[in-house]
């Protein structure tokens, strides 16, 4: 009897999955699947992930390069091998659900199409499954509607989960606002099963892994009028106290500590710097970490990624360039694009101000982004100036620009590459000359030299995996700052008021509302809190850092929280300065030093 070695991966990946596939003909689909998932963890074990790229459909192939794959390998799923004990949990929605041991215990979700290849794969941190109570009649209805609004969302089709919302719901939450909602819940699909935990008022409460759903509120056409969707505030609490120099002496030290401690003893939050300006002096208070394990405090000159807290910077430079008449915000873009991007006429009606409030029309990122991916920790470092332009080109209008908000990273992008033409300087340098040396902010900067600053948060991404520092390359004036809390105070207070009298005027620019819909209010990029229009605010996220600025033009409160983990740490942000506005309340009455 012969023995056949092969000495060809790809060859060996190929022959291995014909053998799997016929083997699969006469299989139930979970039989299917789970044959299918043992081979992938076979070759993540074995280091063989291109094996695993064949096994792939074409529509993950569309999403995700080979290049992109290799990468999200190497960068994320290596550093939790070996995997062993893979034990099947459930099947909900064609996806099933697997516990397997890694470094850290992970559930695994995949689901295969009809030809038996990938159609979702994806690991999460492992949670202990939530047993389901019974059910009334009444929680039954709601849950069958339920279930079905998630389904929808779990195959990405968010237009059709919002018909079946109802009157209320939709004058509280507009379609284009329940798209950008639905496009946070797509980039964790596909969703673990929803689990019946108990019901209050007609709205059912859920457990779903490390997310709590709630829904209900059903009228009597049968639409849902409540509808929820977040992080477990209990999900995983850690046993020891974490390291602070929060020294709770004053009531705002208590209040800042109660907030901030809810999230940073939770499991797989690593570090938050925070800074609050009040009552005219500056604050500021420090948990955690700067890199995991270290037992090292970050302070407030600690360097974090800001994200999206970049593009209030890139507006403040757009309405310089207003105020030394360099250009309107009623300008037209295409006056300062080439010639053959200028030419396609559905860029001719979007102006300045379109750009800069998110109603230009253009999409959140660009369609030719993802073929430029080939570092997934590094998502828009490759994208540059040639392709975005390539996309203008050839971009067509689905609406009048001005008339609808999209929340848009290109639109911010282009902004910036604008400026630059506009200033025939560099956006780092525009950054430095105009906003960062006029406020002596020095550890505000578009890329870190690392001989010089030691002082940086190592950020973690959904998998509690280390991420460096977002590269980004055209659309940088979108989200590419670092900077630190004393900077970002630094700044804040500049809203509230700046002697330089050219920052004074632009930053006012800014302020002025240029679009409002009641559920989104804009000035220039800064956006206001529906429910109390003193406040200005604005968050940032990269793969391994979250920050948001919120800033009371009214109590002249300001607060900044920086975080190096990909959770929802930019929520603390707002509930900071709501809790610092009660102790400003109560300090009318009863004043504290």
């Amino acid at each position: 009897m012969s023995t056949t070695t092969f000495r060809n991966p790809i060859v060996h990946a190929i022959i291995l999955l014909m053998i799997g596939l016929v083997s699969c003909q006469s299989q139930t689909p979970e039989q299917k699947t789970d044959a299918i998932t043992k081979l992938v963890i076979h070759y993540l074990n074995t280091n063989k992930p291109d094996s695993v790229y064949l096994l792939a459909d074409q529509e993950v192939r569309k999403h995700m390069t080979a290049i992109r794959w290799a990468s999200t390998y190497k960068e994320q799923y290596s550093s939790l091998l070996p995997l062993t004990n893979l034990t099947f949990i459930t099947s909900n929605d064609s996806v099933s659900v697997y516990k397997v041991d890694g470094r850290i215990p992970l559930n695994c979700y995949i689901s295969l199409d009809k030809q038996n290849k990938i159609s979702k794969f994806y690991f999460a941190p492992y949670q202990e499954a939530i047993k389901s109570v019974s059910m009334t009649d009444s929680e039954k209805t709601t849950d069958v509607l339920a279930q079905k609004v998630l389904s929808l969302l779990n195959h990405k089709q968010a237009d059709s989960a919002y018909l079946f919302a109802g009157d209320y719901f939709k004058s509280k939450v507009s379609a284009s606002k329940w798209r950008d909602f639905a496009r946070l819940i797509f980039a964790v699909t596909p969703l673990p099963p929803a689990v019946f935990l108990r019901s209050d008022k007609g709205i059912n409460f859920y457990s779903m892994k490390s997310y709590e759903f709630a829904f209900g509120a059903i009228n009597k056409d049968g639409k849902f009028n409540d509808f929820s969707f977040k992080l477990h505030a209990e999900s995983a609490v850690k046993t020891e106290k974490v390291l602070t120099d929060n020294k709770l002496i004053t009531p705002l030290d208590s209040t800042v500590d109660k907030v901030i401690s809810a999230y940073i003893q939770t499991k797989g939050n690593v570090g938050v710097s925070a800074g609050v300006f009040y009552d005219g002096r500056n604050y500021f208070y420090n948990y955690g970490e700067r890199k995991k394990g270290s037992k090292e405090l970050p302070n407030q000159h600690t360097l974090y990624d800001i994200g999206s807290i970049t593009k209030t910077f890139t507006s403040t430079l757009l309405a310089i360039a207003v105020d030394k008449k360099k250009v309107t915000l009623e300008t037209s873009i295409t006056k300062f694009l080439p010639d053959s991007v200028a030419e396609n006429p559905d860029l001719k009606k979007i102006t300045f101000k379109d750009l800069a409030n998110h109603t230009s029309g253009l999409p959140r990122v660009p369609s030719n982004l993802e073929n430029t991916i080939t570092d997934a920790d590094q998502p828009y470092g490759n994208y540059t100036t040639k392709e975005m332009f390539s996309f203008l080109k050839h971009f067509k209008q689905t609406r009048q620009p001005g008339s609808a908000y999209e929340y848009s990273n290109l639109a911010v992008g282009l902004l910036g590459a604008l400026l630059e033409n506009i200033y025939h300087q560099p956006y780092p340098e525009l950054l430095r000359q105009y906003i960062t040396a006029p406020l002596q902010m020095n550890e505000t900067m578009c890329a870190v030299d690392t001989a010089k600053f030691k002082n940086t948060a190592e950020g973690y991404g959904e998998l509690f995996e280390p991420v460096p520092f977002i590269k980004i390359s055209a659309l940088q004036s979108a989200g590419a700052i670092k900077s630190s809390a004393f900077d970002l105070i630094t700044y804040t207070k500049a809203q509230l008021s700046v002697p330089n009298p050219t920052l004074s005027v632009a930053i006012k620019l800014t302020h002025q509302v240029t679009y409002n819909n009641g559920s989104n209010i804009l000035g220039l990029v800064w956006n206001y809190l529906p429910n109390d229009q003193n406040v200005l605010l604005h968050g940032g996220a990269t793969v391994g850092y979250r920050s948001v600025v919120c800033i009371d033009l009214n109590k002249q409160i300001a607060v900044v929280v920086l975080t190096n983990n990909a959770s929802n740490g930019d929520a603390i942000g707002i509930n900071l300065i709501k809790a610092v506005q009660e102790i400003k309340k109560l300090n009318a009455v009863v004043p504290f030093l």
